[in-house]
């Protein structure tokens, strides 16, 4: 390929790239929640961080902590989800849920003003 080609043809597929990845990302945490956990109604996909035992899977929303809570504290019991702890403030929440021997966290804290970031921790 001539280096005059491959110039032209470079910023379309760096283009192809960034336009592809988001989309992999989200089936990327759409597989890390499988069937344990849904997705908050609304939430934007952030990142996922993952680690020998854990894997974190985080959002962003306009939404309060107490909704983001609430709507975890429901969706998981329905999927056999034992609630351990149940801490809601204002500006931050936290429940910790078992299954099996299996833990998961989910936090919230607002952030910039009108927006909670949030992650699920399994």
């Amino acid at each position: 390929m001539s280096p005059r080609l491959f110039t032209r043809f470079l910023p379309l597929f760096l283009l192809c790239c960034a336009l592809g990845a988001p989309a992999l990302a989200q089936e990327d945490y759409r597989a890390v929640l499988a069937d344990q956990a849904g997705v908050f109604p609304g939430a934007e996909f952030k990142k996922i961080f993952r680690f020998p035992k854990a894997t974190v899977v985080t959002f962003e929303t306009g939404e309060p902590p107490a909704a983001i809570s609430a709507f975890y504290k429901k969706d998981m019991t329905a999927r056999g989800w034992t609630v351990e702890v149940d801490d809601v403030n204002d500006t931050a929440s936290y429940l910790l849920l078992t299954k099996k021997g299996r833990r998961c966290i989910v936090e919230a804290q607002r952030g910039l003003p009108g927006r909670t970031g949030f992650s699920l921790s399994l």
